[in-house]
C-alpha cells in the first residue's frame, strides 16, 4: 500500500458537532494509516478552559491557541480544507488563505454535493485549492499518496504552474476528434482557467446536421457565428487565464470553407457567411494565441466513433476529412502564433505524466513570446 509516511498534515474544518467529530476520526484514522503527521486544531490547539485553569486570562488563552494554530500552518507540508456544509468554516477559510499566502500545498475535501455558486465552489476557494478537491475520504488518500490521476503544478517534477500568468486568452482549436474539450477540461481542472465552452448544448441543429447537411448547415454556421460573437464580446468583462473552446476564427477560417467543400451549400451562401465574418470581426477581441491540438486523422475518426455523441454517426468522412485539412491550412498561415499539441502521441484522459506534459508546453509558451495572433481577409 501506499504510504505518505513523513508527511505533516494541518486539518481546517469545522469540528464542533458530533456529526463533524464523528468525520474526523474517519479521516484521522487513514492519516494515521498512512503515517500522516497530523494536527486537528480544535483537538490539538488544547481548550481555553484548560488554559485559563493554569492562570491565563481568556484573551491570553485565545491568543496562545491562535499562535499554536499558526505555526502548526506555517510547518506543515499539506493543508486539508473541509469544504462540508452549506458554506465553509470561516476558521478553516483563514487557515487556507495563510497556507495559500506561505505557498502550502493544499487539497479540498468536500462530500457536501451542495456548492455554494453554480458550477463549483467560490471561485476564491476552489483557486487557492489549485482546484485539487477530493469527494471522499478514499480519494483523499489518494492525493496524499500520489496514485490518483491528478496532476500535482506544485511538485519537482512536473511543476506547472500558471498562476504567475496575469491575464491571457487562449482558443483552443482543432479537428474533431483531437481532444480539445479534453485539453481545455485539464487546463480548467488543473491550472484554473477560465473557459469558455463551445455553445454546443443549445443548438437547435447539431443533431441533425451530419444527416442533413444541406438543409442545416448553412443555419448551423450562422447559429455559431452569432454565439461565438456573443462569447468575444464578453471577453471585455473578463480577467485572467481564459481559454475558449474554439473561436470566431475557426468558424471563418475552416468551417464555412469545409462545409462548402463537403457540398452542404454552395458559393453564394458560402459568400454570404464570409461576409459576415469579416464585418463582425473588427469588433471583437481575438485570441492572444491560437493553440492547435491534432492528431492523424485515423485517430481522430477512431474517437469520434468511439464517443458516441449524438448524431455524429452520420457524420461523413468526406467532411471530417475538409475540416481536418482546414485546420492545418489555416494553422500554417499563423506561423510561430501556434502552441503545438499533439494529442495522438500524448493520453491526456489518464496519464498524469503527459498532462503535465501538455500543460507545461502552454505554459512555456506564453513565458516566452507575447505575439498575438493576426488575421488576414
Amino acid at each position: 500500500m501506499a504510504t505518505a509516511t513523513g508527511l505533516r498534515a494541518y486539518y481546517a474544518a469545522g469540528l464542533f458537532n458530533e456529526g463533524e467529530r464523528s468525520f474526523n476520526l474517519q479521516v484521522k484514522a487513514m492519516l494515521d494509516e498512512l503515517g500522516v503527521e497530523t494536527w486537528f486544531p480544535q483537538e490539538d490547539a488544547g481548550f481555553l478552559e484548560d488554559y485559563m485553569s493554569k492562570g491565563m486570562t481568556l484573551d491570553e488563552a485565545r491568543h496562545y491557541i491562535f499562535e499554536q494554530n499558526l505555526e502548526a500552518v506555517r510547518s506543515s507540508d499539506v493543508l486539508i480544507f473541509n469544504l462540508d456544509g452549506r458554506v465553509p468554516d470561516e476558521g478553516a477559510c483563514i487557515e487556507a488563505g495563510v497556507a495559500f499566502g506561505w505557498d502550502k500545498r493544499l487539497i479540498g475535501l468536500q462530500t457536501d454535493f451542495r456548492a455554494v455558486e453554480p458550477g463549483g465552489n467560490n471561485l476564491m476557494i476552489d483557486g487557492v485549492l489549485n482546484y485539487e478537491i477530493a469527494r471522499d475520504i478514499g480519494e483523499l488518500r489518494d492525493m496524499l499518496t500520489g496514485t490518483t490521476g491528478a496532476v500535482d503544478l506544485r511538485g519537482d517534477s512536473t511543476t506547472v504552474d500558471l498562476r504567475d500568468i496575469e491575464h491571457s486568452y487562449l482558443a483552443v482549436t482543432g479537428p474533431l476528434g483531437a481532444g480539445k474539450t479534453t485539453l481545455m477540461n485539464l487546463m480548467q481542472q488543473k491550472a484554473g482557467w477560465l473557459t469558455l465552452e463551445e455553445p454546443n448544448d443549445e443548438n437547435p441543429y447539431l443533431q441533425d446536421v451530419y444527416a442533413n447537411p444541406e438543409d442545416l448547415a448553412f443555419r448551423m454556421q450562422v447559429y455559431y457565428l452569432a454565439k461565438r460573437g456573443q462569447q468575444h464580446h464578453s471577453l471585455s468583462r473578463l480577467k485572467g487565464r481564459i481559454v475558449q473552446e474554439r473561436c470566431i476564427l475557426d468558424d471563418g477560417e475552416v468551417f464555412f470553407p469545409a462545409y462548402h467543400a463537403a457540398g452542404a451549400y454552395g458559393a453564394n451562401d458560402l459568400k454570404t457567411l464570409l461576409d459576415m465574418y469579416h464585418g463582425l470581426l473588427p469588433g471583437l477581441e481575438l485570441p492572444d494565441r491560437i493553440v492547435a491540438v491534432h492528431a492523424p486523422f485515423d485517430v481522430c475518426l477512431g474517437r469520434i466513433a468511439s464517443r458516441g455523441r449524438g448524431g455524429e454517426e452520420h457524420l461523413d468522412e468526406k467532411l471530417a476529412r475538409a475540416i481536418y485539412d482546414g485546420y492545418h491550412q489555416w494553422w500554417d498561415t499563423l506561423d510561430a502564433d501556434v502552441i503545438w499539441i499533439d494529442s495522438g502521441e500524448l493520453d491526456l484522459v489518464s496519464s498524469p505524466e503527459d498532462q503535465a506534459s501538455a500543460l507545461r508546453t502552454v505554459h512555456e509558451a506564453l513565458d516566452s513570446s507575447g505575439s498575438t495572433v493576426e488575421v488576414t481577409s
